[in-house]
């Protein structure tokens, strides 16, 4: 089967591992993922400099940075859609994507995969919607990202892609329903190991004391807030515990209150996966306070390091993360109940861990990515 798979860096983490499947699987795919000056650090990529020039180039030919990823996947069929310009309406990178199309289009693929809606000149590609398979990354939109603009380009996908991939059960009825999807244009399926970390060295976090770790970017839906208050109620308890909060973005909420206090580490910068693999491999836990979410990468990130969680009940979280199996499972924007579960966590080394061997005999087993790219293709061969 000839696939183009069409994404961006801020899934390279869960793309990069599939497309390798696939193509171990002797299907040809190409890879093409937008590069620009905004998603230049993100996930597993981080380029030092963006190329100079807009245009379609083989990935390794203009970021040497791509060489890391040898082991995951076949190079020599990733291409990198890159974009001088950050200004999405600038007549260059609308004149790229057109010519991006016309280059899909003369490689007769059987699929072009997509993992965000098209928007300006990508709606082309609905010329070819038969051929077009998106995966639906967030069934609806984050607090705090809510965008009118986006949110019709995502109707008019949803309306248009006969084949709409979700990556958990929960939300798939209410997202049907919200969107008037038939039943059948509805795929599921999930995300797998984020092994992509296994492969690089990690930077030591200098830290003495036990502490507990949240990672990713800063926005109002992560509900850094609670977790900030929840701490002050676990440090009462456990002065020797400390929080640290890794990942870039402005904050939402005044922090500087927080900044003065010990026991909290706030790192505001973007966090590469080197650094990202030191802090998990030293944490005692991960906290995801999050108000809202679909699912999340940070537990395949955190769990293929076999760190357990303390996750919020929202979206998908409390299906991915086992209860007192794997992780604790807390009440939503509820600073006592967050607390409880840090708390008890980090009392309970024992019961700690026995769920660090969970995820390592169980949770591992059960996130092969080979069963997950079986059933893309079956949903690719799917007559709707």
């Amino acid at each position: 089967m000839k696939i183009i798979y069409f994404s961006t860096p801020f899934f390279a983490d869960c793309d990069f591992p599939l497309i390798g499947e696939l193509q171990r699987k002797g299907h040809d795919v190409r890879y093409y993922i937008t590069i620009a000056s905004f998603s230049m650090r993100s996930t597993l990529i981080d380029l030092k400099e963006l190329y100079p020039h807009t245009g379609i180039y083989p990935a390794t030919e203009i970021y040497k940075e791509f060489d890391d990823f040898r082991n995951i996947l076949d190079l020599s069929h990733v291409y990198v859609v890159n974009q001088k310009h950050k200004q999405k309406f600038h007549p260059a990178n609308l004149l790229l994507m057109i010519r991006l199309f016309v280059r899909f289009l003369k490689q007769k693929p059987d699929i072009i995969h997509l993992t965000k809606p098209p928007y300006l000149t990508q709606k082309l590609l609905y010329l070819v919607k038969k051929k077009l398979v998106l995966t639906v990354h967030d069934t609806f939109q984050h607090t705090g990202y809510t965008n009118k603009r986006a949110e019709r380009d995502r109707r008019m996908a949803f309306k248009k892609i006969p084949k709409l991939v979700l990556l958990n059960n929960r939300q798939s009825s209410s997202f049907a329903s919200y969107y008037h999807i038939p039943n059948n244009h509805i795929f599921i399926n999930k995300l797998g190991m984020y092994s992509s970390i296994l492969y690089v060295d990690p930077i030591p976090l200098q830290i003495d004391r036990p502490f507990i770790l949240f990672f990713g970017q800063i926005v109002e839906y992560k509900g850094v807030e609670f977790l900030l208050e929840a701490m002050k109620i676990a440090h009462s308890h456990y002065p020797e515990l400390m929080l640290v909060i890794a990942g870039g973005g402005k904050y939402y909420f005044d922090i500087e209150s927080y900044k003065r206090l010990d026991y909290v580490k706030i790192i505001n910068h973007y966090i590469g996966t080197r650094e990202l693999a030191g802090m998990l491999r030293a944490c005692e836990f991960v906290v995801c306070p999050y108000k809202d979410a679909t699912q999340s990468g940070v537990v395949q990130t955190a769990f293929t390091l076999e760190v357990p969680m303390v996750v919020t009940n929202v979206g998908a979280l409390a299906d991915a993360i086992q209860h007192n199996k794997t992780g604790i499972v807390v009440e939503t924007c509820d600073v006592n109940d967050l607390a409880n579960g840090i708390m008890e966590l980090h009392s309970d080394k024992k019961k700690l861990n026995a769920m660090r061997n969970n995820i390592k005999e169980e949770w591992m087993r059960n996130m092969s990515w080979e069963p997950i790219a079986n059933d893309y293709l079956k949903c690719y061969e799917a007559r709707i």
